[in-house]
């Protein structure tokens, strides 16, 4: 899993783990893989609320 942090709303931050991330519609889905390999939603947040989405390094 990889470290994301979202900047949105004009200044607040939120940290997420998560596999990887796609624009889905009007969202965007952060997800992670279980046990038998399917893709699983972690966090989806409103993709108009995202000014930026940055990986910290791992």
């Amino acid at each position: 899993m990889h470290k994301y942090v979202i900047n949105k709303d004009f200044g607040n931050q939120r940290e997420v783990e998560a596999t990887g991330f796609a624009t889905v519609g009007d969202y965007i889905d952060f997800y992670g893989v279980d046990d038998r390999g399917d893709k699983i939603v972690t966090l989806r947040i409103r993709a108009a609320r995202v000014e930026t989405v940055e990986r910290l390094a791992s």
